[in-house]
């Protein structure tokens, strides 16, 4: 199973309003949403298997099943930049560990 077969794509949400952004700046608190989607039933019952691992290893996050996938929602207190660097390359490495699992098999 090749790393394309589950695909990861990221986004950030806010519970900020406009007026804050425009007026206490982009420091804000922030969601990170990695959503893991994959195109075959396997790949994405494979990612509904490892929901419940991830839940136990991530307990700072929110995550759920959907239809294509995996999604995982981080909460941050501040717009760090570095921060978000970190997560997103854990995900990726998430992403590259599920795959390899699986192949071994």
């Amino acid at each position: 199973m090749s790393n394309d077969s589950i695909k990861v794509s990221f986004s950030l949400e806010s519970r900020s309003t406009l007026w804050n952004v425009i007026f206490e700046g982009f420091d804000q608190e922030i969601i990170l949403v990695t959503n893991f989607c994959a195109d075959t039933a396997s790949s994405i019952g494979l990612l509904h298997s490892f929901a419940g691992l991830i839940d136990k290893k991530f307990r700072d996050c929110f995550i759920r099943t959907t239809e294509q996938g995996l999604v995982i929602e981080k909460y941050m207190s501040t717009n760090d930049a570095s921060r978000i660097n970190d997560w997103e390359n854990l995900m990726l490495n998430l992403r590259d560990d599920i795959t390899s699992i699986t192949a071994a098999n």
